[in-house]
């Protein structure tokens, strides 16, 4: 004599359909609730002096030296920078292989940037419209800056972030030999 198991608890459909609206909004709405009451956190602005200019390559003692257009950036920190990335027009890509001491100035031949399939950037031809450098600082963070291309063709030297627009002169309207 085998009784026989008395058959499960079974939802029915409304309570299904509760527990389905529940299981979506309720993750949904503490979503919500972390992005409107957590407060923003941006990158810190990397603190560097970039521009881009001719320089001998691989160096000026070298007997097969050629000039180059190169990215020249320098460390005005006393910080060490680690991981630094480099990005032109956002497509073409540079990996600095060590790290950047403070104070020191590295140049990078713009022929080293590159895409993801490997086509590298020619500057003959294409124009440099922006570059971004990403580098690791002492704290941890990610440390970004971005350059118009503009600022660096002019060969600014920037520091703390991009330039503040500079107007030019008004001309005055005096003959030249009024008094």
């Amino acid at each position: 004599m085998t009784n026989p198991q008395p058959p499960g608890r079974t939802l029915t459909r409304k309570q299904l359909t509760a527990a389905l609206i529940l299981v979506t909004l309720i993750p949904f709405a503490l979503v919500v609730v972390l992005y409107t009451t957590l407060p923003d956190f941006e990158d810190p602005v990397l603190e560097a002096a970039v521009s881009v200019g001719p320089r001998a390559w691989p160096n000026d003692s070298a007997e097969d030296a050629r000039i180059v257009p190169c990215l020249i950036l320098k460390n005005p920190t006393a910080d060490v920078w680690r991981n630094v990335n480099m990005s032109v027009n956002e497509q073409f890509h540079f990996a600095h292989p060590s790290e950047i001491g403070g104070g020191e100035e590295i140049f990078v031949p713009l022929k080293f940037f590159h895409t993801k399939g490997n086509q590298f950037y020619p500057p003959e031809s294409q124009e440099l419209k922006l570059l971004t450098i990403y580098a690791q600082i002492p704290s941890g963070a990610r440390a970004i800056l971005e350059v118009a291309g503009a600022d660096l063709a002019s060969g600014l030297r920037l520091q703390d972030g991009p330039p503040k627009k500079v107007e030019p002169a008004e001309a005055k309207d005096e003959p030249a030999g009024a008094e």
